[in-house]
Parts: structure tokens; C-alpha cells; sequence
């Protein structure tokens, strides 16, 4: 197996620097890579050095082992610095063509067996890779904001990831403390497609009847969960939220798998600059109206979850698994399917599937199913 002691992280910023900062706390030696000197050092007093003293201010480390950490942290702003390291994370902004750009230019300075990969959340492993030398070293590798916190991990096969690639990535991710599933390269993996998707359909129904203080309600109902998907999406920011929706809309709303329109609420309220106001007014009192979208909330999840399985982009276990670690939801998918009856969650899917916003899932096509053996 390729053996990880150096690792490169591309782009300082929030999730590069939680990236890396976990790695080096877990002993691994880190050089992040910036557009210049000045950025370096900007990133690295706030983002290594500021954010360790606050956890020595706080009693969870000690001076000791902070000075540690911090001396196997450098930053860097040449690619030629990143020569020996044998794994490059890609942590820069979603934009695409930077991202193809940033491994061509990585290509020509590192190691043919240097393992690359990207921290995307929507692109296609398999685009980004195109060109690159040695294509069986190339992965994904995505984390969750916030990635000093949230402890799952997809570790992403495309079509030319080798055996050793994977398997070294899976046992980087558990030496990072990480909680890693096997994901096969699929437009939002496999945990976006299902988080997307939910909030896309709970935010079609805001408006007159429906403000988001009910959504939110709604949702945190509906999953068990303590706090709503109107409150997560603003933590994560309406932009991020948006555009999102806009790229998986794109990828599959025309495949057989379908997804959800974009949701022109959340496009006016992401172009307003301000997040959702969870105390818009009181949270709607009409039995009725909240299970319309509860409905309609747990059909679509029911729905992408069984695609995702049907296409084997992931193990059903794994998105269990991966459900409830990444968004802390206390039941999974399938254990909720289970609990409330095949029957009731076929009802939910046809319901979905008639209003358009998928294409119905084999699984479905004949009827009510086996219960999940979860």
C-alpha cells in the first residue's frame, strides 16, 4: 500500500486549513499552497497558529503539543515545493476550470506516484482528472464543513482509481479519525445528492403559506433531527446552498435518475445577500399543510437514497452510515422505511415520482417492496 507521511493541501482557506490542521494533528507532516507569500502567512496566523492558540486558551491542548503541530505546518506559494509530498489534497473554490488547471500544473512537479486528490462536493472526479498522468493515482476525497468537526469522509473511486490508491486513502481517513465510505464516482457523491436534494424540495413550498420558521420545523420533525435544515443552510451560506441545486439539477434532472427544479425561493433569497429569517413569524398550526411537505420531504429522500443503491455509487450500509454521520440524522434512510412501513414509504415514492421531480427507482416500479435488511 502507498505509504502517506506528506501531504499537500491546495488552497488555505476554511476547509484547506481544517484539512490539513486535522492531518498534522494526527502526526502527518503538511505544506499548504497559496497564490502568494503574503496569503500564506495571512492563512496561517489566523487558520493554524490562531486557531491552535484558542484551543491552548481553552485547556484542550496543551503548549506543547501545539508548538508540535505548528512544526509540521509550512506553507508555500510554488508548486515545486510540493515535490515530494505523497498526497495532494485540492481544497480551492468550486469552480471547475481551476481546478483542472491546478492538477495539470501539479502533474509537471510532483512524483508519478504521488496520490491526487480533490475535496469537491458536486464535480466529477473523472472530469477533473482528465489529462493526467497515471490516472490510477487520482481520487476524491471529500470532507464536511465543518471538517474539524464532521467525521465523515467519502473516499471517491472513479473509473481508473487503482486498488492501492483507495485503500491508502481509506487508512489516511481512519489515521485522521475520520469515519471513511467507499463512494464510485457519481455527480455529488453520495451524501450531497440526498442533503440537496432535501433542501431544494423544503424550500419550493416557502412563501405565503409556509414561512421558515415552519420549514424548519417541518424538517426537524420529519428527521428527528435538533436542528432543521433552514438553520443548516444558513450555516453553510445561501450561495454555496444555491448553486449547488443548480449543478445537480443540471447533471441529473434529465438522466433516469431525475432530480428537483431549482427553487426559485432560495435563488431570490440567496440573491438578497441574507440567510433564511428562522423567526419570520409563528410556525405554521395546520395539521394538513405540515404533512404535505413532510411528504414530500421524506419521498424525496426515499427516492435518491434507492437511486444511489440501484446505480452502485454506494453500499446501502455506507449510506446508512454516511447519513447519519455527516448530516446527524438519528435514524438512516432505510431504518426510517422500514420503521413507518414499505407500504407508507411506496405511497411517499409514487407521490414524488408522479409530481416530476424523479424518475421511479426499480426498487418501486412493481410495487411495495421487501423491508431493508439494515
Amino acid at each position: 500500500m502507498a505509504k502517506i507521511e506528506t501531504v499537500g493541501i491546495i488552497g488555505f482557506n476554511v476547509m484547506g486549513a481544517a484539512i490539513g490542521l486535522n492531518a498534522a494533528t494526527c502526526g502527518y507532516k503538511v505544506i499548504y499552497k497559496e497564490l502568494n507569500d503574503e496569503l500564506v502567512k495571512a492563512m496561517y496566523d489566523r487558520w493554524v497558529k490562531g486557531a491552535l492558540e484558542k484551543r491552548v486558551a481553552k485547556g484542550k491542548m496543551t503548549q506543547d503539543d501545539m508548538d508540535k503541530v505548528c512544526g509540521l505546518i509550512t506553507g508555500t506559494a510554488d508548486y515545486k515545493d510540493l515535490a515530494d509530498c505523497d498526497l495532494i489534497i485540492e481544497a480551492a473554490v468550486e469552480k471547475m476550470d481551476l481546478k483542472i488547471q491546478i492538477f495539470k500544473d501539479l502533474d509537471k512537479v510532483v512524483r508519478p506516484d504521488t496520490i491526487l486528490a480533490s475535496n469537491t462536493s458536486t464535480f466529477l472526479i473523472e472530469k477533473l482528472m482528465e489529462g493526467i498522468s497515471n490516472p490510477a493515482r487520482t481520487a476524491g476525497l471529500h470532507y464536511f464543513f465543518p471538517a474539524n468537526i464532521n467525521r465523515l469522509v467519502e473516499v471517491i473511486r472513479q473509473k481508473e482509481t487503482s486498488d492501492e490508491t483507495f485503500e491508502a486513502l481509506m487508512a489516511f481517513s481512519e489515521k485522521n479519525r475520520k469515519v471513511p465510505i467507499k463512494v464510485n464516482d457519481f455527480p455529488g457523491f453520495a451524501i450531497n445528492p440526498v442533503f440537496i436534494s432535501s433542501y431544494m424540495v423544503l424550500n419550493n413550498f416557502y412563501g405565503d403559506t409556509y414561512n421558515a420558521a415552519t420549514l424548519d420545523e417541518i424538517s426537524k420533525q420529519a428527521l428527528g433531527v435538533r436542528y432543521g435544515i433552514m438553520w443548516v443552510l444558513n450555516g453553510s451560506g445561501l450561495g454555496t446552498a444555491y448553486h449547488a441545486a443548480a449543478s445537480m439539477n443540471e447533471y441529473l434532472a434529465d438522466s433516469d435518475v431525475g432530480y428537483p427544479p431549482v427553487p426559485e425561493p432560495l435563488k431570490v433569497q440567496f440573491e438578497s445577500g441574507k440567510g433564511w429569517d428562522l423567526e419570520d413569524g409563528p410556525v405554521l398550526d395546520d395539521a394538513a399543510a405540515l404533512t404535505v411537505v413532510k411528504e414530500d420531504l421524506l419521498g424525496t429522500i426515499f427516492t435518491i437514497c434507492t437511486h444511489l443503491i440501484e446505480k452502485d455509487v454506494v453500499s446501502q450500509k455506507d449510506l446508512e452510515l454516511g447519513v447519519k454521520t455527516a448530516l446527524a440524522w438519528p435514524n438512516g434512510p432505510f431504518a426510517m422505511m422500514n420503521e413507518m412501513g414499505m407500504e407508507e414509504a411506496a405511497r411517499l415514492v409514487k407521490q414524488v415520482v408522479e409530481k416530476g421531480l424523479f424518475k421511479m427507482p426499480k426498487t418501486f416500479a412493481g410495487g411495495v417492496p421487501a423491508a431493508w435488511e439494515v
